[in-house]
Order: C-alpha cells, then structure tokens, then sequence
C-alpha cells in the first residue's frame, strides 16, 4: 500500500509546476493532522488548532526561488496566541512564532552557527555579520522527491518540536523551559521590544510567580 493516495505526489516529474507539488505535500500534511484535531486551511496553507487559551497556527510556505525538477522549498511557520488577550490586544494576543522556538544558544565562540535541517544532517556555519552564537533547528527543507520516510520526518518536526507548545505554555514549567538556553534572537522575540508580542504580558497575567521581566533581562 503506498505511502499516499494523492497522485501529484507519487506520479510528478521534472516538468510539474513547483507550486503543485507544494499544495500536495501541504494537502497531505492537512489530511494526516485533521485526524488529529487540527483545522486545515487550503487556499492558504496552514493548520490551526485551539488548546484552552492557546491557538497554534502553522502556516506553509514556499519560495519564488523554486527550480522545477530540483527544489521547491516548504517553509513551516508557527505562530502561537493567547486566545485571552486577543481582544484587548493591538497584536491579537500574538505570543510568538518560529523565532521563540527554533534558536538556542551553542557556544562561547562568536559568530558559529549549527543549523540542524529537517532531513539532511547538520550544518555549521559561520556568519560573519552577526557575533551570536546559535544552534537553528531549521524549518525549512526541500520537499522535490518527497518520499515516505522524508514526509515521516516532517511529520516528526512538526509533533516533537512545535504541537507540544501548544500544552506547554499553559503550565509554569513550560514556560520556564522557553527560557532555558535561549539565544538572543529568542530572547529579542519574546520580550516584545522589537516583535509586537504579548508574551510578557501573558506570562504576567497566567504565571505571577515568575518575574518575567527579569528573566529575560538575564539571558
């Protein structure tokens, strides 16, 4: 029984547009997460889902630099919101997106980047126009040849490294994890300064145990 039923998948070649070949891994990503309770939207990829006072939106995109026969990039985009302060709010209650989850500190050394790609290894890097020291766990990839095990692994980033976040920011101990060994680019995300969030805002309201103005003053 093969891997999927959506022909576009199995039978493309060299000649099929990009974007068809995109809207087919987002169809199949749709399909596998509304048996889990997620809503999928077509017209403009994305899956949503609502715990308590939290709603997760991943968006999927692609790129304008696609190579029909070669690339075509699926980009994942998550966005958290508290559903609590989306109606006072001017950012809708906007907490975060893949900038608060996907950048953690490395080394000591300046300038060195590990960048871990969904599938395909490791890379590491050195970026000469910025002194941050990260580890990126990518979420972007190339889905042209797109197989099983490589939709498995989307899947796999998708459960392990965003959906979980979902139940997470609803507890203290989640909100602390956030925290722990945050790079500056996540630090930069979550204290609003520069990124319109309402996530010191939220954790004020939810968690007044932490004093989260210091916390993330100390990273």
């Amino acid at each position: 029984m093969s891997w999927t039923d959506n022909k576009i998948l199995l039978e493309y070649s060299k000649h099929t547009p990009c974007q068809e070949i995109f809207q087919g891994v987002c169809d199949e990503l749709g399909k596998h997460y509304e048996t889990k309770g997620f809503k999928y939207s077509r017209s403009r990829p994305k899956l949503t889902i609502e715990k308590g006072n939290i709603k997760l939106v991943i968006a999927f995109w692609s790129s304008r630099s696609n190579i029909p026969g070669d690339w075509v990039n699926l980009e994942i985009l998550p966005n958290f919101y508290s559903k609590q302060l989306a109606k006072t709010s001017d950012s809708k209650g906007f907490l975060f997106g893949h900038t608060g989850l996907f950048y953690h500190k490395y080394t000591d050394n300046p300038k060195q980047i590990l960048v871990k790609q969904i599938f395909g290894g490791e890379l590491e890097r050195i970026d000469e126009y910025s002194n941050e020291s990260k580890i990126i766990e990518s979420n972007s990839c190339n889905v042209y040849g797109i197989d099983k095990e490589k939709f498995d692994l989307i899947v796999q980033f998708l459960d392990n490294k965003i959906v979980p976040w979902a139940s997470k920011l609803a507890t203290e101990e989640g909100i602390l994890e956030l925290l722990t060994n945050a790079s500056p680019t996540r630090i930069w995300s979550l204290n609003g300064k520069g990124s319109n969030s309402d996530f010191i805002k939220y954790v004020q309201l939810n968690f007044p145990n932490i004093n989260i103005e210091s916390e993330l003053d100390k990273k």
